[in-house]
């Protein structure tokens, strides 16, 4: 009879061992391989950016994100940020992705001025499912822009519809297209505000218009007048004044107009129309956010002008990290921001709508100069 041999018991564990091995790579093979299903890159997604978020703050932008489908399987994300946070936005998104169990390949390379550009790839298993383009910059600054005295011509707000930048529509209530503009400038992305008017300096000889708030008006006067000119224009989630040398001037008026926007939760501009200007701190009092202008574009109708202001509006922007700019739906106005707002996106001013410049911490902490332009 032939004897029954049995293998040594080192053999045995080791093919065992051999085997969970053969099964757990098969096994990881098949996930690599599989689909991530679409809710799992979607909160992939929000907190590969949250995380961003939180390590650049307000030197940090998402210039260009593609949404993924069944159909791309990989998420497209382009960054830049501010040189002091580089390495802290990369040290993230890395971390992050660890996190979440995904292999991350990164290749770095040098624009001809020597910033930094990473570009990563994020694998589950051997399957890509996001690529990350983050690119240094000296700086982020922060550019809100404007257009104030809306709602009287429908062709100049198309002509700034035309323009492919965020900037703000400010429409004044109760005038023939109004509604119109209004409604336009929404569906176009385009934020909406209420252009208030204020009451001017006797000796300005100039009329606000229709729905003006004006010194010593009571509480209930202030708060009918604000209501029907906020339902002209309904799609306005914040308001900047017109006109309003007199009015902004006056802190009982300022206390009241500024309750009725805390109830209504919306955001204050302050046009600095006036020195004298107390508008501001009764928005920031009350706990409203709020901001004030820094620059008017065009009190000269030309485009050589307003170019110079532009200019002008730059080197604040240099100075302060960000600041809000007004003008006017003027030709030369739209000819102007045409010619020159190209340059804004080549020197990584993160134009934006007013609301989103009014969330950044260092903008609660700014405070105008005595502004120099005359009350109007």
């Amino acid at each position: 009879m032939t004897p029954i041999t049995h293998p040594r018991p080192a053999s045995t564990l080791a093919f065992l061992l051999l085997l969970v091995l053969a099964l757990w790579a098969a096994g990881c093979e098949r996930v690599g391989f599989a689909p991530r299903r679409e809710v799992d890159r979607r909160e992939l997604a929000r907190k590969i950016e949250a995380a961003i978020e939180r390590a650049g703050r307000s030197q940090v932008r998402f210039t260009f994100c593609r949404a993924v489908s069944a159909q791309e399987p990989e998420t497209a994300l382009e960054l830049e940020a501010g040189a002091e946070v580089y390495a802290a936005v990369l040290a993230a998104l890395e971390r992050e992705a660890h996190a979440n169990g995904l292999t991350c390949i990164r290749g770095e390379s040098r624009t001809r001025e020597g910033w930094r550009i990473a570009d990563l790839r994020l694998l589950s298993g051997r399957k890509r499912v996001w690529r990350c383009k983050l690119q240094e910059v000296r700086r982020l600054l922060h550019a809100a822009i404007i257009i104030d005295d809306l709602g009287g011509n429908l062709g100049a707000a198309r002509q700034l519809l035309a323009l492919p930048y965020p900037l703000t529509f400010s429409v004044l209530p109760h005038l023939c297209a109004t509604a119109q503009t209004a409604t336009e400038a929404r569906r176009a992305g385009r934020e909406v505000m209420l252009h208030l008017p204020m009451q001017p300096q006797a000796s300005s000889h100039a009329s606000a218009g229709q729905g003006v708030l004006c010194v010593g008006m009571t509480g209930l006067e202030v708060e009918r007048t604000l209501e029907s000119d906020l339902a002209s224009v309904p799609q306005a989630v914040g308001v900047n004044n017109h006109m309003g040398s007199r009015a902004t001037a006056d802190p009982r008026l300022m206390a009241e107009v500024m309750r009725v926007l805390a109830a209504r939760h919306l955001f204050f501009i302050d046009s600095r129309t006036t020195p004298a200007s107390v508008a501001l701190e009764a928005a920031r009092r009350q706990g409203i956010p709020a901001f004030y202008r820094s620059v008017f574009l065009d009190d000269t109708e030309t485009v050589p002008y307003t170019l110079e202001q532009l200019r002008r509006f730059r080197r604040v922007l240099e100075q302060q990290g960000a600041a809000l700019a007004i003008g006017h739906p003027y030709p030369s106005t739209i000819a102007a921001l045409a010619k020159f707002l190209p340059e804004f996106e080549k020197d990584g001013v993160d134009l934006t709508a007013a609301s989103q410049l009014l969330r950044l911490p260092e903008v609660a902490r700014l405070k105008p100069p005595p502004p120099s332009p005359a009350a109007r």
